[in-house]
């Protein structure tokens, strides 16, 4: 239960910190928006999991927390630098050999199909 709860709370952090906060009334803009939920929720989840497997020191740990901040933030003030230094700190944590190789794979795919659906949703361009 303490579990579901954590990934509920990690999930509503980074739907609030990458995803779109609304869904459009047309069709086709409606299905882009829930795959890019699917794809955060799928997102928050390895995340989830591939923190309580790896071996991160409190300070990695902090800064990924921070980082996620950051890239909230970052979305709602449209400061594109903020969230370059961000998304750069979390790789280099995701890097760092403290993410069992299967979950930091699984992650940095998740990262990229959430890359790929943003693109679309600005029509290509980021």
């Amino acid at each position: 239960m303490k579990a579901k709860l954590k990934v509920l709370g990690l999930m509503t952090f980074v739907l609030a910190a990458l995803g779109p906060t609304w869904v459009g009334t047309i069709p086709a803009l409606a299905q882009q928006n829930q795959q890019m939920r699917d794809d955060l929720e799928q997102f928050a989840m390895d995340l989830h999991v591939g923190m309580q497997r790896a071996n991160l020191t409190e300070q990695q740990r902090e800064q990924m927390r921070r980082d996620l901040q950051t890239l909230r933030e970052s979305r709602q003030n449209h400061d594109r630098i903020a969230a370059f230094r961000a998304y750069r700190n979390f790789h280099s944590i995701l890097d760092s050999g403290a993410f069992q190789p299967e979950d930091q794979q699984r992650i940095k795919m998740d990262m990229q199909q959430l890359r790929e659906a943003r693109e679309q949703e600005h029509g290509g361009q980021m």
